[in-house]
C-alpha cells in the first residue's frame, strides 16, 4: 500500500526537525563549551561548530537540503572514517554513522510541503 502524499510531507517535516534539531543543538553546544574565544587554537572547531549550526537550521528550515544533508552528514561521518584510518572498528562510533546516514536521506529527500523552499 502506497502512502499518501501527506503522510510523506509530514514524515518528512518530522525527519528534519529530528535532524536539523541535534545539529543545531550539537553545535551550540560545542560553541558553548569552547567559551567563543577567537584564538586560533579553536578556530577549526568553531568554524565546524558554525557550520553544524547554519546546516542545522537550513534543514529545520528546508532550504539547500541536498548541500546541507551532504555538509551534516560529512561532519557526522569524520570520527569513524578517522577511526577507521587508525585502524580501528567500523562500529567504533555507530551513533555518528547513524546520524551522518540520517543527515544524508534528510537531504536526498528534500524539504516536502512544509518547508520554506521548495525542490
Amino acid at each position: 500500500m502506497a502512502a499518501s502524499k501527506s503522510r510523506i510531507d509530514t514524515a518528512l517535516l518530522l525527519l528534519r526537525i529530528a535532524v536539523g534539531g541535534f545539529a543545531v543543538l550539537q553545535g551550540l553546544q560545542t560553541l558553548q563549551r569552547t567559551g567563543w574565544r577567537p584564538n586560533f587554537s579553536h578556530a577549526s572547531t568553531l568554524g565546524l561548530a558554525l557550520l553544524k549550526v547554519v546546516c542545522g537550521a537550513l534543514t529545520l528550515g528546508g532550504l539547500w537540503m541536498l548541500p546541507a544533508g551532504i555538509c551534516l552528514a560529512a561532519l557526522a561521518l569524520t570520527p569513524g572514517v578517522q577511526s577507521l584510518a587508525h585502524g580501528g572498528s567500523p562500529l567504533a562510533h555507530a551513533s555518528s554513522l547513524f546520524h551522518g546516514l540520517a543527515a544524508l536521506a534528510t537531504g536526498l529527500a528534500g524539504g516536502g510541503r512544509w518547508s520554506l523552499g521548495r525542490g
